[in-house]
């Protein structure tokens, strides 16, 4: 029997109908989000797409809050979204909201595959829709480096995203087969130049810092702490996993997509690097950094289940993820 589907059958309700294009919201600027009113026993999203959070007996969402009550809001991507959990109350903006003693909820604002351009147009799009905003936590930087590995043409000036490919084919009047997150192949793709790894790591620090001295003007103008999380890989946490992601992972690694997409980036070495220059970066911008390697690594038990994938969580991974991102963030100092 497959380990994939034995011990992650929850995975399944995050492709097929929520993943079908033609569900999918094509917005303006973000190019696409999450279908709404979408309701399944695993997934919920409201009317614009954003999934909801269930926490201390309450199911909200970004844009169904008291419009007076101030929030601190997660932004990020999939991981973030709540990939992997099993029902909306075990995202991290729900374990969030369920384990911090001060009164603000975490709103939930993360984009499946969203890049850090696509994270800021999303709050640019839809501020007018949330509360006094008191903090922002951008949990995020993954897709930035795995989108860095496309070829040039597909990068242009402000970086790649995902589903790039067909948006460049549909523009030029061909019809591409089938709705890959990632394509490196095909006759366009293959026109660009692709990077060295060490160079992907330069051009997607530089990106998200520039993306991220926007956001650092927005909550200046705003009042709202900011607070960058690079996210946790397995690869980079630890070695060896647990039981179950080592099973998950030997079954992954047959079907060949996370080695191709994701083979580069995988490296402690390249996570390093990557953390080491978004560090510099934003202790000159006066931005707080937290390298979540590195805090997820010296909690971890070596039995601990806390992957669906290399990058997405498990129910108690995000319980584990949330109460220390609490505690980092915090540090005694509950404001």
């Amino acid at each position: 029997m497959s380990a994939v589907s034995e011990l992650t059958p929850q995975m399944q309700g995050y492709v097929g109908e929520f993943m079908d294009p033609d569900n999918l919201g094509w917005l303006p600027y973000v190019m696409y989000f999450h279908p709404t009113n979408f309701r399944t026993d695993i997934v919920s999203t409201d009317d614009s797409g954003f999934r909801y959070s269930e926490a201390r007996n309450a199911r909200y969402s970004a844009t169904t809050l008291n419009t007076e009550d101030p929030v601190r809001l997660l932004v990020g991507s999939s991981t973030v979204f709540g990939t992997g959990a099993t029902a909306d109350r075990h995202t991290l903006s729900s374990r969030l909201t369920e384990n911090d003693p001060r009164p603000e909820r975490w709103i939930n604002f993360g984009g499946r595959a969203f890049n850090s351009m696509q994270e800021l147009f999303q709050f640019l799009l839809y501020r007018h829709r949330l509360p006094p905003v008191k903090e922002v936590v951008i949990f995020s930087g993954l897709n930035d480096l795995v989108l860095s590995g496309l070829p040039s043409n597909l990068r242009g000036e402000h970086g790649g995203f995902f589903f790039s490919q067909q948006f460049f084919d549909r523009l030029t009047g061909t019809r591409a087969t089938g709705l890959p997150w990632f394509k490196k192949g095909g006759q366009r793709a293959m026109s660009g130049t692709v990077l060295p790894v060490d160079e992907q790591v330069i051009y997607t620090s530089d990106l998200i810092l520039r993306h991220l001295n926007s956001w650092r003007m927005l909550c200046d103008a705003l009042g709202a702490r900011l607070t960058y999380v690079l996210q946790p890989l397995a690869n980079w946490v630890r070695p060896t996993g647990s039981v179950e992601e080592q099973a998950i992972f030997a079954e992954l690694d047959t079907q060949g997509s996370f080695r191709e997409t994701y083979r580069d980036v995988c490296s402690v070495e390249t996570h390093r690097l990557f953390s080491e220059h978004l560090q510099l970066g934003m202790k000159e911008m006066g931005v707080r950094f937290i390298n979540f390697t590195s805090v997820l690594a010296q909690a971890a038990r070596p039995d601990q289940w806390l992957f669906v994938d290399r990058i997405h969580l498990t129910d108690e991974g995000s319980d584990v993820v949330a109460k220390l991102l609490l505690r980092e963030l915090n540090q005694g100092n509950l404001t």
